[in-house]
């Protein structure tokens, strides 16, 4: 039975995939049929069906749609010559064939046959040298089915164990291993003996032989450990009684073919006796191991770009729940004005603040966990949640301090934090706790005043305790809570924002005037830490206002 096949060109150059299956996936996932690494391919985008010989394209829900002759299609038969392009016009650009191919043939895929260098109809040549026909012949369709089977791998594992099973029963030898280059190390990927049976690492393996085989840069392999002056010489295969070796570097390739950057290694020994390889052998397993490593390159970089797609949509998701955790409706009092923003330097932070209602007050808070990105998010989101359930029972300042303390100390989560907890009462009177974080600054009529008190960080000694103090507001005053990622913004001289600054400016701007100034002084300078800054006014015991949340 004879099939089309589908044609397309990437940085590897061409491939012809055989449509020999009732359907082929096309996709970035490592796991798909036909892996495109193109950032609009969606991970699963589309698949080729076959029902009664009739060839058709399925859109398989993707992003950037599936265009087949410059026209976008959910699903639509496939005729000769057809040119399918995935993600946009200027997307990869896939041709559908109808000049049979047999299943039995190689695909241009993993370029295997095209090494040798002649027509499978004609007489054998490799490396330009004439072969024996019986004997190489035979060593010829071998070559072709290994090609058929390092191209069903997709995934790096099975790349990995065919690679072994092939060279195994090429060389004879007793087992093989796999090392992949891991942080400047080799570690190992994958071992098989010649049944076929996983073997861990073992330390009888030739670590010098394999250090010979990265040093040169090419193939190292001892026939014979015996005859070899060198070998014999080795304590370690002695000792062990390794009689045959064969080390091959598996390299990268770039654009041009030429090997660059180390992938890993391919290890075989055997202790039973001398190897056997001719020269043609060499060059077959020299040839395997060339493609296995072009193969497992694309499938390092698959997973590789599958991983950071995940970690990048996992994100999103993170930094969504914390918008949600920031997006606050400030609750409506009759005697104050609250406002907020938060502002973080990477799409989530550890910065956050909060505002509960009372009978008798408003309560105000504000925080920032150490570090920056999502381990700084997850402590704080525990630590909101902690806050705003301890302010709605009416438990104390100096409690809620010393219970968050506990928590994250004993928690042993490698975080503190430093915050402000504060309530503003009907008649002006304010109760206070800052633990290690920025002074709040009072702003009056007269000009600014820190408010100094303070209490130790939490999160840092068991048996911290904490303390609040008081002062009054008068009708117009205000009391501004920053985080340090807002006062330690530096200009392109690497100059802070500063406190100095800070207290200037408050007495003339509300909060997003400052948060704007802050934005124009930091310019193009990229953000160092979050940023929030909460305004807390009070308008005197008889005024009636809106409350604000930005």
């Amino acid at each position: 039975m004879a099939f089309p096949t589908l044609s397309y060109t990437d940085a590897d150059g061409q491939h012809d995939v055989i449509l020999d299956r009732p359907s082929t996936s096309i996709g970035r996932l490592p796991d798909q049929d036909v892996v495109l690494r193109d950032q609009c391919v969606s991970r699963q985008h589309a698949t080729i069906i076959r029902e009664n010989d009739v060839y058709s394209v399925v859109d398989r829900n993707s992003s950037h749609g599936t265009y087949l002759n410059g026209v976008r299609v959910q699903r639509a038969p496939l005729h000769p010559g057809d040119l399918l392009q995935l993600g946009s016009l200027e997307g990869p650009r896939l041709q559908f064939h109808f000049h049979e191919v047999s299943r039995g043939e190689p695909t241009s895929q993993i370029g295997l046959v095209s090494s040798l260098r002649f027509p499978i109809n004609e007489f054998p040549f490799i490396d330009g040298k004439e072969l024996p026909a019986a004997r190489e012949m035979e060593q010829l369709n071998w070559l072709l089915s290994a090609a058929r089977q390092l191209n069903a791998g997709g995934a790096i594992e099975e790349i990995l164990t065919t690679l072994l099973q092939l060279t195994l029963q090429l060389t004879g030898v007793e087992r093989g291993f796999v090392f992949l280059r891991e942080a400047g190390e080799m570690k190992l990927a994958r071992g098989l003996n010649a049944e076929g049976k996983i073997v861990e690492q073992d330390s009888t393996i030739s670590r010098r032989a394999m250090q010979r085989a990265i040093e040169s840069d090419a193939k190292f392999s001892i026939s014979d450990t015996l005859t070899d002056d060198k070998a014999s010489a080795w304590a370690s295969v002695m000792v062990n009684k390794i009689r045959s070796i064969y080390c091959i570097p598996l390299r990268k390739r770039d654009a041009n073919g030429q090997h660059t950057e180390l992938l890993g290694l391919l290890y075989l020994d055997s202790q039973i006796g001398a190897g056997n390889l001719s020269e043609v052998d060499h060059q077959l397993l020299d040839t395997i191991s060339t493609e296995a490593a072009a193969l497992l390159q694309n499938a390092l970089l698959a997973e590789a770009e599958y991983r950071s797609r995940r970690a990048r949509e996992e994100l999103e998701v993170a930094a969504r729940i914390h918008s949600g955790l920031m997006s606050i409706t400030m609750p409506v009092i009759p005697f104050a004005v609250v406002k907020a923003r938060s502002i973080p330097c990477y799409e989530i932070g550890g910065d956050f603040f909060d505002a509960v209602a009372l009978d008798d007050c408003v309560c105000v808070a504000i925080a920032d966990v150490s570090g920056k990105g999502i381990p700084a998010a997850i402590v704080a989101a525990t630590m909101q949640g902690i806050i705003h359930a301890q302010l709605l029972s009416g438990q104390n300042l100096a409690e809620i301090a010393a219970l968050l303390n506990q928590f994250l100390y004993t928690r042993n989560v490698g975080k503190y934090a430093t915050m402000v907890l504060l309530k503003l009462f009907p008649d002006g009177s304010v109760e206070y706790m800052n633990c290690g974080h920025i002074q709040p600054l009072l702003i009056h009529d007269t000009g600014v005043k820190w408010l100094e008190e303070s209490s130790l960080i939490v999160g840092l000694l068991p048996d911290a305790t904490y303390a609040s103090a008081r002062c009054t507001l008068k009708p117009g005053e205000r009391i501004l809570l920053a985080t340090d990622g807002l006062v330690e913004a530096e200009n392109s001289d690497g100059d802070p924002f500063g406190d100095q600054r800070l207290s200037e400016v408050a007495p003339h701007q509300d909060m997003n005037q400052i948060l704007d100034l802050v934005a124009r002084f930091q310019a193009n300078n990229e953000a160092q830490d979050d940023c929030t800054l909460v305004e807390v006014r009070y308008n005197g015991a008889r005024e009636q206002s809106l409350v604000e949340a930005t």
